[in-house]
C-alpha cells in the first residue's frame, strides 16, 4: 500500500521457542481441510483459483467480481504443479531488478458488496527463493480497505530474514495497549504472534496457508474486537481488545504486495505467488 510502517524490533525477528516446531522454520504441511478455520456459519463471497490471464492495463476485470490494476504486466497467471490447493493455476507479482520500494508490481481487489464489521480470509501464499527484503522489515502481502483504515498481512524483517508473519492494523484508533504490538498509536501498529510461544516464521520458496478473521470493536475505544490468524493451521495470532474504526467499515479486499516502507531498490528479481483465495462474511444479518 502507500503508507510507511514502521521499522521491525529486534525482538520481532528473534527465533521464538516454538519455531523450531515448525519443519527447521518452514511450517508443517498445511491441513488436508482447506479453510479450516472458517466460521461454520460464514457464507462464501468469493472461492478464486487465478484461473485468469492478467492482462495488461487498469480495471481490468477478472471472473468471480474480481479486477486487477496491472499497468507494467508485473501480474501474470503462471503454473505451478506443485501449488498447495488448485494447481497448475497461480497468480506471480514480480519485482523486477530496480523495483523500487513503497509500491507493489500490481493490484486485485474485490469490493466486499456491502460493510463488512466481521469477515474471514484465507489463501496460499509463497515469497520466492532467495528473497530480498525491505530496508524497513516491511514486506506486505495482503490488505482489506476500509476508509482510513487498513488491515495488513505481512512477512517482516530484516532483508536477509529471518521473516516472521505478522499483521498491521493501521487504523485510526488507539492499540497502544495490546501486548506484543508497537508502532504507531495511532496509526500503523504492528501486531506480533501470542500464541504458542510468539511469532511464525516463514521461509522463502515455500507455500503457506494463511488465515484471519476479525471482528471490529462496538466502538473506537470499546477494546472488545477480535484479531485472529493462523498459518498452516496453527494459531499464530489471538486478539480480543483491539479497537478498530467503528464509523467505518471494510468494504474491499486486495492484493498489492507492496515492499516497504519508502525507498531501497531491488538488486534482485524477486517472486510473490497466490494460489487461491477465499473471502467469506456471516450468514446472517450484518454483524
Amino acid at each position: 500500500m502507500r503508507s510507511p510502517f514502521a521499522s521491525f524490533p529486534l525482538a520481532l525477528v528473534a527465533l521464538l521457542a516454538f519455531a523450531a516446531d515448525c519443519d527447521r522454520g518452514g511450517g508443517p504441511v498445511a491441513p488436508n481441510v482447506p479453510w479450516p478455520n472458517e466460521p461454520a456459519d460464514f457464507t462464501t463471497l468469493s472461492d478464486y483459483g487465478f484461473d485468469d490471464a492478467f492482462t495488461v492495463g487498469t480495471a481490468v476485470p477478472l471472473s468471480d467480481g474480481w479486477f486487477i490494476d496491472n499497468p507494467d504486466g508485473n501480474a501474470t497467471e503462471a503454473d505451478d504443479p506443485g501449488a498447495p490447493l488448485s494447481p497448475p493455476n497461480v497468480g506471480r507479482w514480480r519485482y523486477p531488478i530496480g523495483f523500487v520500494g513503497g509500491t507493489g508490481p500490481a493490484a486485485m481487489y474485490r469490493n466486499l458488496q456491502e460493510p463488512r464489521r466481521e469477515m474471514y480470509f484465507g489463501y496460499r501464499w509463497r515469497a520466492s527463493s532467495p528473497w530480498q527484503g525491505h530496508p524497513s522489515g516491511v514486506n506486505e502481502i495482503s490488505f482489506v480497505l476500509a476508509q482510513d483504515n487498513i488491515l495488513v498481512v505481512q512477512m517482516n524483517g530484516p532483508p536477509e530474514g529471518p521473516f516472521a508473519l505478522i499483521m498491521t492494523t493501521e487504523f485510526t484508533t488507539s492499540n497502544g495497549h495490546l501486548a506484543n504490538s508497537w508502532g504507531d498509536d495511532p496509526g500503523a501498529r504492528q501486531l506480533g504472534g501470542n500464541v504458542r510461544g510468539g511469532n511464525y516464521i516463514v521461509t522463502p520458496g515455500r507455500w503457506y496457508d494463511i488465515e484471519v478473521y476479525f471482528r471490529m470493536s462496538t466502538t473506537p475505544t470499546s477494546r472488545d474486537g477480535i484479531l485472529q490468524w493462523w498459518v498452516n493451521g496453527i494459531p499464530v495470532g489471538d486478539y480480543r481488545t483491539v479497537n478498530f474504526d467503528a464509523a467505518h467499515p471494510f468494504d474491499e479486499f486486495q492484493f498489492s504486495p507492496t515492499w516497504g516502507g519508502v525507498g531501497g531498490a531491488k538488486t534482485e528479481e524477486d517472486d510473490f505467488w497466490y494460489d487461491h483465495v477465499r473471502l467469506s462474511v456471516p450468514s446472517a444479518v450484518l454483524r
